[in-house]
């Protein structure tokens, strides 16, 4: 029977193994890799492996002031997508308020579980899994050895991998077959929510992909062991969040045929836009943003393809082709939709997402040397009765997206006194008014994110510091 005692953990190698620079000496590496084998205790020639496990530790203390993004973004694998997804990159804070609730603090490294995988063939893998993971949590590299009486990890993260592959939503048991044998094999979540892992609903309201991202801090880390049984509801819960899939059938075609002209047109249009670029900042000429080069014909063929699919049942709204030809930018095609079914400038994605939100969120992307290039998806979509007071599912409406992305990026500080930024302010502002999440970025209140510049504000004012750029 496996029981915890039972299982030793051998870290097969770590980053720490290399030599040290001057400043990783001081402050220690940024990044430390680990990759850990387990066993079991009797196998003393360790001749067989029962799983393994491997990831990153972020030192926070290691990692300059704003560089947070930087630092996973130079790093290959999961880090830079749940990174920059659960800490800021002023000072590398955690970005849910269960976490910090949870006794996560910068002052202590932050761990990424990369992978974590057992040997089927065992009697039990669940559980095999289980309490290998609880080793390895109450183990040297995430516990510590306390000699100060605090963790020495004080947050930790998983991205869940085969979701897909596992049951339907509901059946409840946590057990599925295997393809090769029809032997039963587990839920990956399950060992994760036993060992205090959850799925936080403020990241999968941000982003559905965020869904698959368990976290757990200090707190949720140092419970005892729950049940299988007393879990069960949890795991449910998450693949129910997690079924919505993409659109299927004749939606699913629609998607596919106006994504494929758009991805083609963005792309040309990339690669006109860089080449007038170069030849301006090399003084040869002026630049000259690139028209929408979606073809008459490519034009002619959407439409009629788009209306034989429709009268076979598919349907543009369920599709949620004009989102695609916003991220886009492509007018041509946003003209077409709208001519087809103008109600579709009202319809929300899976995140509660309006076309005229993701046109404002991507309007700060298209800037240029000559600053925002225009704005005619959002004026299309505003004449075709698209709403500026509708919010997402965190509460942020087009306007406050805007402001949000614009902040974001340090580049257009420069166009902060632009004619034409702020005419589109202008366009995107709610007529009843900004709402509260649009005020806070999103963040604060029950958004489930933390708001840290009440309290940064406040610091500055004590320490007398001049105004920081908020970037968080």
């Amino acid at each position: 029977m496996i029981t915890e005692d039972s299982i030793i953990l051998v870290t097969i190698s770590s980053s720490e193994d290399d030599s040290d620079t001057e400043e990783d000496v001081r402050w220690g590496r940024p990044l430390t890799n680990y990759n850990i084998k387990f066993y079991h205790k009797n196998d003393k020639q360790r001749k067989k492996e029962l799983g393994g496990i491997s990831g990153v530790s972020v030192n926070r203390q290691a990692i300059g002031e704003h560089g947070y993004f930087s630092t996973f973004d130079e790093y290959s694998g999961d880090l830079e997508w749940v990174g920059c997804s659960l800490l800021e990159n002023k000072l590398g804070r955690t970005r849910l308020q269960s976490l910090r609730q949870a006794g996560d603090d910068p002052e202590f490294d932050f761990f990424l579980i990369e992978s974590f995988w057992v040997d089927q063939d065992q009697h039990d893998p669940c559980a095999l899994a289980t309490f290998a993971l609880r080793k390895f949590l109450h183990g040297d590299i995430i516990k510590g050895k306390l000699d100060y009486g605090c963790w020495h990890v004080s947050s930790i993260a998983y991205a869940l991998h085969d979701f897909d592959e596992q049951q339907q939503p509901g059946s409840g048991t946590g057990k599925r077959k295997r393809e090769d044998d029809g032997r039963p094999c587990y839920d990956e979540a399950i060992p994760f929510f036993r060992n205090g892992f959850f799925q936080d609903v403020a990241l999968l309201q941000q982003d559905p992909d965020n869904g698959r991202i368990l976290v757990a801090g200090i707190a949720h880390m140092d419970q005892n062991l729950k049940s299988e049984a007393s879990v069960m509801p949890a795991i449910n819960s998450l693949r129910n969040r997690l079924s919505t899939k993409k659109p299927t059938g004749k939606d699913g075609e629609i998607l596919n045929r106006v994504q494929r002209i758009v991805n083609e047109s963005d792309q040309i249009a990339f690669e006109q836009s860089t080449m007038s670029m170069s030849a301006a900042m090399m003084g040869n000429a002026i630049y000259q943003r690139p028209a929408d080069p979606t073809t008459t014909q490519q034009l002619q063929s959407l439409r009629r393809d788009l209306t034989k699919l429709v009268g076979e049942g598919g349907s543009i709204a369920r599709s949620t082709v004009l989102h695609v030809a916003c991220e886009k930018n492509s007018i041509k095609v946003v003209k077409l939709l709208l001519e087809l079914d103008a109600s579709i400038a009202k319809v929300k994605d899976r995140m509660g997402r309006t076309p005229l939100i993701v046109a404002a969120m991507n309007a700060c992307g298209r800037r240029t040397i000559n600053g925002i290039d225009e704005t005619q998806v959002i004026d299309n979509l505003l004449n075709a009765g698209a709403r500026k007071e509708d919010a997402d599912n965190v509460g942020l409406t087009a306007y406050g997206h805007f402001k949000k992305y614009f902040k974001r990026m340090p580049s257009m500080a420069s166009l902060q006194h632009n004619t034409s930024l702020t005419d589109l302010e202008h366009k995107l502002y709610p007529p009843g008014g900004p709402t509260a999440m649009d005020f806070s970025s999103g963040k604060g209140g029950s958004s489930g994110f933390v708001d840290y510049k009440p309290e940064d504000e406040e610091h500055r004012r004590l320490m007398g510091d001049s105004d920081d750029d908020g970037d968080y």
